[in-house]
């Protein structure tokens, strides 16, 4: 019975997330060039659609003068890109592992500015999902009027992310499969639109009153302002959102990895370049007033291709897009997650690969944030959107501002360049976020600036807990040799015992070799000499490492490895016990499972309690006894066994 449940369940999950892949298949889990354009471009490719309408907002504050700007500011936004690309190209280069910003500013600007770097891409993340999927419900409110009330949009939007995350937890190459075909379909229809639009103002000319929609709202303002100018192309570049993705992906390309990524980063550059240099000038041509509900793109569209089938699909993969551009946080917040958990900085169950080869535990924390923030909110796309660009381009200042440090203090060849690049990068980041701060401020733009020091501290919280762990497990000379003089003591007791004798065999799994270990394999070894220290090695680093410390430290007790393709910890370990239980001949089999306790209870959130899925897995196999040896920290120097403690056969 307890097998047709566990084969039904297997299949139910399968369902679901797809089969487990296998660690020996991550290669083919990756995406290429092509898949990399929808998973992490998706983002900034629905950046660009409303770009025109960030600029023109403020443009036309100074009157129907402003027309005459919005194509000189693009060029300038379009100048940023070159430069952006570059920074990151570089970063992409020197550090495959990915990391984009966060990476970059921690070695180059030292650790508080990683932490920023890392606080900002975190909160631009997850705006990313609540406000691309709020804006793609809002949307559809005209087509479906069930979504109007507040409630079941709120609701709409939470079900939307929850179907974003299902994909993503599917694997990178199933979201690349699935997202692709929309993706690369509105590229082709804008492409088609700017196309069109340009060959007709060339042919026909252009009557822009004519086609002018809505009214430019009046103003106090006399001209053109230097001011307006800078609002206009803040607006504008929130066309660079998600730029920074590919740099923090690296490793989800295949190899050659960065020389794909970099192909990728280009290709999205051109791309938002081209779009946001044809809709500008087209919107300018026909001095288009950009109004909720009829956006720039809506007005063209309607110019251009009329209400017909290149209308309609423009328009269905717009919306779509919107929804899609939520894949690019699922894609890149865990892979940055993964790598601030492999410095400490975050807890470290966010460097666990998931069944699918992918950071599921990221995946889920995503889902659950994005979907509060909505909740909080009330799913409303303008309250949340001030809070949106500030995160991107503190990332895009450090990266500009830690590559330009670098280039200064290495000056090896052409360095000149590069330094320039870096430092232009850097410095029109900077301004664009003064100037997003200031405007935006009251807007909404104060609460990142109260979350992202808050978070800053989280993360530094976090690395000082583990750092302190880490020192009271390490394993000193003092304690190393204790354990060895207990062992050796109790091999002289047990000298005139055959070891066949025993018939009681423990199992304690291991994941590190520390103080923790230390103590429940000598609580073990004291009641047998039947004990196996047994790891499962779901990552092929840390079993290398184990297996390193395991021999340097002369451990009497065997060390077994049991291979997880698959990283199902729990469920190998249970088919091991398994194994012993069948081709053993134990009256009893007891697993004795190392539990640290935490000095505080909140400490628990930053381990991934193993030890206790473990016991509640156990706790239903009548043949196998569980006991828990927990370890309290101790000082340093204090001895691992108290001297008092006189364990018997």
């Amino acid at each position: 019975m307890a097998n047709i449940n566990k084969l039904f369940s297997l299949k139910i999950r399968t369902l679901i997330l797809g089969h487990p892949l296998s660690s020996h298949n991550a290669e083919e889990a990756k995406v290429g060039v092509g898949g990399g354009v929808p998973v992490f471009g998706s983002d900034i490719i629905s950046s660009e659609g409303y770009a025109p309408d960030e600029i023109l907002y403020v443009l036309l504050l100074a009157g129907t003068l402003g027309y005459a700007y919005i194509l000189k500011i693009s060029l300038v936004i379009v100048l940023l890109v070159i430069s952006i690309f570059l920074v990151y190209r570089k970063a992409i280069q020197k550090y495959p592992q990915g990391g984009g910003s966060y990476t970059i500013a921690k070695a180059y600007l030292g650790e508080n500015f990683g932490l920023i770097a890392g606080a900002s891409l975190t909160l631009d993340y997850i705006l990313t999902v609540a406000v691309s999927v709020s804006s793609a419900v809002e949307n559809l409110t005209g087509i479906i009027p069930w979504l109007a009330p507040t409630g079941h949009k709120v609701l709409a939007d939470c079900l939307v992310i929850m179907f974003m995350a299902w994909i993503n937890l599917r694997g990178l190459k199933e979201s690349a499969r699935l997202f692709s075909f929309p993706v690369y379909l509105y590229i082709a229809t804008l492409a088609l639109l700017i196309g069109t639009g340009l060959v007709e103002i060339l042919v026909h000319g252009v009557t822009p009153t004519a086609v002018a929609t809505g009214h430019i709202a009046s103003s106090s303002v006399s001209g053109m302002t230097w001011f307006i100018l800078a609002r206009a192309f803040a607006g504008g570049t929130t066309a660079l959102t998600g730029f920074e993705a590919v740099s923090n992906g690296v490793t989800a390309f295949k190899n050659p990895s960065q020389k794909r990524a970099i192909q990728t980063l280009l290709i999205l550059g051109i791309i938002v370049s081209i779009g946001l240099i044809g809709l500008t000038y087209l919107a300018g041509a026909y001095h288009l007033v950009p109004a909720e509900g009829n956006t720039v793109l809506n007005q063209l569209g309607l110019i251009i291709f009329g209400k017909t089938i290149p209308y309609f699909v423009l328009m269905g993969t717009a919306a779509a897009i919107l929804v899609i551009a939520s894949s690019t946080p699922y894609a890149g917040l865990p892979i940055l997650l993964s790598l601030m958990a492999r410095d400490g900085y975050t807890p470290r169950y966010f460097k666990n690969l998931g069944d699918r080869l992918v950071y599921s535990v990221g995946i889920w924390t995503l889902f659950l944030v994005s979907s509060v923030l909505v909740i909080v909110f009330h799913g409303d796309t303008h309250t949340m959107l001030p809070l949106y660009a500030i995160g991107v381009f503190i990332s895009f200042t450090l990266t500009g501002a830690g590559l330009a440090k670098h280039t200064w203090k290495e000056r090896g060849p052409k360095w000149q360049s590069d330094f320039a690049i870096f430092s232009f990068g850097g410095i029109v980041s900077f301004f664009v976020l003064l100037v997003f701060v200031t405007t935006k401020f009251m807007q909404g733009a104060w609460i990142i600036l109260i979350i992202m020091p808050l978070l800053v501290l989280m993360f530094r919280g976090v690395h000082y807990v583990y750092n302190i762990e880490i020192q009271n497990l390490e394993i000193t000379l003092e304690a190393a040799d204790d354990f060895h003089k207990h062992v050796q003591k109790i091999n002289r007791r047990r000298s005139q015992i055959e070891i066949s004798d025993y018939r009681n065999k423990i199992i304690v799994p291991v994941y590190d070799l520390n103080l923790i270990v230390l103590k429940a394999l000598i609580y073990a070894y004291a009641l047998t000499p039947q004990v196996t220290a047994v790891h499962i090695a779901s990552d092929p680093n840390r079993t290398e490492k184990l297996i390193k410390h395991w021999a340097e430290q002369h451990m009497e007790i065997p060390l077994e490895i049991v291979e997880s393709p698959y990283r199902a910890t729990v469920h190998d370990l249970l088919n091991y016990i398994d194994k012993v239980e069948k081709n053993g001949n134990f009256d009893t089999i007891t697993i004795a499972i190392p539990e640290y306790v935490p000095e505080k209870l909140w400490h628990n959130i930053l381990h991934n309690q193993t030890g206790q899925l473990m016991k509640l897995m156990l706790l239903f196999r009548k043949s196998i006894l569980v006991t828990s040896v927990p370890y309290h920290p101790i000082p340093k120097k204090s001895l691992l066994i108290d001297s008092k403690v006189n364990p018997k056969n």
